[in-house]
């Protein structure tokens, strides 16, 4: 179990700093200075991106409008977040690694980072810890809960926030010869920034937040869908029930757009159709 009403449960907590803790067997065993480090960090970033790539595919196809992910949307991302990735990788090189490597360029770099000893198990660390969180969203919200806008920022956000402070303390390990104290401080860094951010999405999951129904969404829905109505390219389509409506493909393609911007309001509509096809059996 990996959350629980919100809170992070111990055992994802210790999987969490266990996982982060991989990079100091580098730092005390193989002699891993800011460099490696750093750039490990830096290749965790591709990580993140190829499984927000993935998450973009993995999701319900219910509607040929859900095919905008993996024809539209996957594409752009992994361009926009791979040149993005490729430039901060060539800072990441300039500033702190050795000339030899900055003259290959990243993707070399990167090949050859990884052939040191142990360096592809310590990003097989990191790695897992995506693949855990993803696990934990999967478990609360099903496969597609993210909208378009949150899977396209979210990668962002948590690079500017971390790697402004991994670089500010990549200069001042500089600046102090590297001291394996300073390298100690700078997997402590990260590891409390993962903290925050799980915290974060747990909190974002408690069930009164995102699983409960509430009334005011209720009605909300109820304003939005008195009759059994859906209006499509302007045109009003009209149903003889809900039930009916639920069946057509104009309300699939309406689910199809809702799951585009996310999965709260797509919910709620459910459980309104849900309720309201169970009054009109009542009534048949």
């Amino acid at each position: 179990m990996l959350t629980d009403n919100g809170r992070l449960t111990p055992f994802a907590l210790a999987i969490l700093i266990g996982l982060n803790l991989v990079p100091l067997i580098g730092v005390f065993n193989w002699g891993w200075q800011s460099f490696e480090i750093i750039f490990l960090y830096w290749m965790e970033n591709v990580v993140i991106g190829v499984f927000t790539f993935a998450r973009m595919l993995v999701r319900p196809y219910g509607h040929p409008i859900d095919l905008a992910f993996p024809v539209f949307f996957a594409p752009f991302f992994a361009f926009h977040y791979g040149m993005f990735c490729w430039g901060h990788g060539t800072f990441v090189m300039s500033l702190f690694g050795p000339e030899s490597l900055d003259q290959l360029g990243v993707v070399p770099a990167a090949q050859q980072v990884l052939s040191m000893p142990y360096m592809l198990m310590a990003l097989g660390a990191l790695a897992s810890i995506q693949l855990i969180d993803w696990i934990r969203d999967v478990r609360e919200h099903g496969f597609g809960a993210n909208g378009v806008k949150d899977l396209m920022v979210a990668p962002y956000r948590r690079i500017v926030v971390l790697h402004v402070s991994i670089i500010a303390g990549g200069f001042a390990l500089g600046a102090l010869d590297e001291p394996t104290v300073g390298l100690v401080i700078l997997v402590m860094v990260k590891t409390a920034s993962d903290l925050w951010h799980w915290r974060h999405d747990a909190e974002a999951e408690k069930p009164e937040k995102s699983a409960e129904i509430t009334p005011e969404m209720m009605r909300e829905m109820a304003e939005k869908f008195p009759e059994p109505v859906v209006t499509v390219n302007g045109r009003e389509k009209r149903f003889a029930s809900f039930a009916e409506m639920a069946g057509s493909s104009e309300y699939r393609m309406f689910q199809a757009l809702m799951r585009l911007m996310g999965m709260k309001e797509l919910k709620a509509m459910q459980s309104y159709m849900d309720m309201r096809i169970r009054e009109e059996a009542k009534t048949a």
